[in-house]
Order: C-alpha cells, then structure tokens, then sequence
C-alpha cells in the first residue's frame, strides 16, 4: 500500500510539473501585421507632445524679474525625455509649485499660445505677458522655447 502511494504521488508531481513547463513559441509578426496593428493604435506621443498636451513645443523658460528680492515669476516646462517636468513659481503672489500641481497650472495657458517659430519676438513676449497675466512693472522678462522641430529661440525684453 505505501509503495502505490509514493507512485500515485510522484505521478501526480510529474503530471503537475509537466504542466507547469508549457511553453509558447512567439513568431515576430510580418511587417504586413506591424502596419495594421500601428494602423489600428490611437496616435500618442510618449514624450507629452501637442496630441496629448495641447503644447506646441518641447520646453519652455520664462523669468520676469522685478525690481526687490522675491518678486521674480518664473514657469518651466519641459517635455523631452519620458516624463513632464513643470514648475512654477510666482514670488509676488507667494505661489510655488511643483510637478503635477505645476504642470496643472500652467498647461491651459502653455496649450493655448499659436506663435511660431517664424512669429516676431515683439508678438511672442506679447502673448506670454497677457497669457500668464504678467504683472507690469517688470525690470526684464527672459523667454526660452525649444520648438517641436527642436529649433530653440530665445526672446528678451527689459523695461
């Protein structure tokens, strides 16, 4: 009786670790399915580009200084890489943030600006004063963009 136990045990262990070792075999698909499956996939952007942000360009700088120590107001966004980097920080409101408070802020503002690359520095530094409601006063204001196509322009007007 013990000796059909341990048979009846062991056969049970090897039927139950054959299982367990099943194995698929994975075929690269033909570029044929490659193009109907990336047909089929909605089009995002991993690095938070215009179709998933709104936002026409990779990064962007602006530092409006005034005159005193703490009145600066200064935003930066940056989406190249795998992850969203914002900050924003408003010293004559006694507003700082960061990360997704950040990016929360200032993302409606950044998603609405239509300049170009080929648009006027006067037109640029316009837009942005009036789109982040930049208080007058300021002793200068200091832009930087890095467009999509990866041109960077910088944009500076003093009072």
């Amino acid at each position: 009786m013990k000796a059909r136990t341990v048979i009846t045990a062991a056969g049970i262990s090897l039927l139950l670790a054959a299982c367990g070792e099943e194995t698929e075999t994975v075929e690269e698909p033909s570029p044929e399915e490659v193009s109907e499956q990336a047909d089929e996939q909605p089009d995002t952007d991993q690095a938070g580009g215009a179709d998933e942000t709104g936002i026409t360009f990779l990064s962007f700088e602006m530092d409006a200084d005034y005159e005193g120590n703490d009145n600066d107001f200064e935003v930066s966004y940056d989406s190249e890489g795998a992850e969203i980097e914002a900050s924003y920080e408003n010293e004559r409101d006694m507003m700082t943030m960061s990360g997704d408070d950040a990016y929360q802020e200032i993302q409606p503002v950044l998603s609405e600006f239509d300049f170009s690359i080929d648009s006027t520095d006067e037109e640029v530094i316009d837009t942005i004063i009036e789109g982040f409601e930049v208080e007058e006063g300021f002793q200068s204001i200091e832009i930087e963009i890095k467009f999509e196509d990866g041109t960077e322009k910088e944009y500076q007007r003093g009072n």
